[in-house]
């Protein structure tokens, strides 16, 4: 028989502190699920003395690796993937309606390169016959190493997390789990072309037909991790963090496409003739909406990424094919700046994401 996923159960949870696992979590549906152990069986290397094959093989130990791909709910549990991505959040309730709340999730003060460890569980249905037959999968001491959104034109947005751990656990009874939170219903789904949502640079809201935004906290090379007489790696150490993102732009002029090209130069930008030395920079700001209004109110969720200073390459010139529109391409990341990053979730939970302590 062939047994199906869709009974299928993502869930997550902080940690007070390595190698504590997390004791309240928290249930995201998911489009796809590859988190999972790693376990590689190597081979040896060759030997002499009996025939050319192979003689012995070998485990290399044990790591948590992969991710799971979401329509996010931006309702409430979104926020402590996202905790969990930045490494801090400053809640605060909005100037105007007391029952909003703005959760902006940024960069830790003073330990820039903290990411906090997490716990994720996955449960793996069975034949739906012999309920031990279902088997679940607990792992700790993980970071989220990348958060990307898609961000098409005419779909909803979806999200990707990719995560990198030390250990792991079977559970043969995952029936047994509790989640704090039953899974969020459709209705805050942020949808690509509601009204509300925007992509901007510089201030300056552009065309865009599609986009892709993603966080990254780029973990340190996995061999420099493990230790002699231990299966497990010791740490996951983030050793950089950036924000990059790729946009494609329909060409309505070529006022943005002279300033790439000539910014710097004498008479430099959207009237300039003769190239130019200075990259272009300019702030990022995106937001995307769901498309029904919060409970009992007239505005809809929504989550924003703002950038203070991101830089624009442009990908492949300005091409022309028969039948299609002119389009530009850009791609870029954040530089450093006072407020390097921020993803801002507007919603209705007046509890927070306080990380447990």
């Amino acid at each position: 028989m062939t047994i199906t996923a869709a009974s299928g159960v993502l869930s997550f949870g902080g940690q007070v502190a390595k190698g504590t696992l997390a004791t309240e979590w928290y249930r995201h549906r998911a489009i796809a699920i590859d988190l999972d152990a790693i376990d590689e069986v190597r081979e040896g290397a060759p030997e002499v003395g009996g025939i050319p094959v192979p003689t012995f093989p070998y485990k290399s130990g044990p790591v948590v690796a992969g991710g799971f791909t979401l329509q996010p709910r931006l309702e409430d549990t979104l926020g402590w993937l996202l905790h969990g991505t930045m490494g801090d959040v400053d809640s605060a309730v909005d100037d105007y309606d007391a029952d909003i709340y703005n959760h902006e999730f940024i960069l830790k003060a003073d330990a820039e390169s903290y990411v906090p460890y997490m716990s994720f569980r996955k449960a793996i249905p069975g034949n739906g016959v012999d309920a031990d037959t279902d088997l679940g999968q607990i792992f700790k001491d993980c970071k989220i190493i990348g958060t990307s959104l898609v961000l098409p034109n005419s779909e909803p947005v979806t999200m990707r997390v990719d995560v990198l751990g030390r250990e792991f656990s079977l559970d043969h009874d995952p029936s047994a789990w509790t989640d704090e939170n039953e899974f969020e219903h459709w209705e805050s789904i942020p949808v690509a072309c509601v009204t509300g949502g925007y992509i901007k640079i510089g201030g300056v809201e552009y065309p865009v037909v599609q986009a892709t935004l993603g966080f990254q906290n780029v973990p340190l090379d996995i061999r420099q991790e493990r230790i002699f007489g231990d299966p497990f790696i010791e740490d996951v150490t983030i050793v950089q963090r950036r924000l990059a993102y790729d946009i494609t732009v329909k060409y309505n002029d070529p006022d943005l496409y002279a300033e790439i090209l000539t910014k710097g130069s004498v008479g430099g930008g959207a009237t300039g003739t003769i190239w130019g030395p200075e990259p272009k920079t300019a702030s990022l700001d995106i937001k995307t909406v769901s498309s029904v209004n919060m409970t009992g109110k007239s505005e809809p969720y929504s989550l924003r990424v703002q950038a203070d200073e991101v830089m624009m390459s442009q990908v492949g010139g300005v091409a022309l094919a028969a039948g299609q529109g002119i389009m530009m391409r850009f791609t870029g990341v954040a530089l450093e700046a006072t407020n390097y990053a921020k993803f801002t979730l507007r919603n209705l939970n007046d509890a927070g994401y306080v990380w447990p302590t």
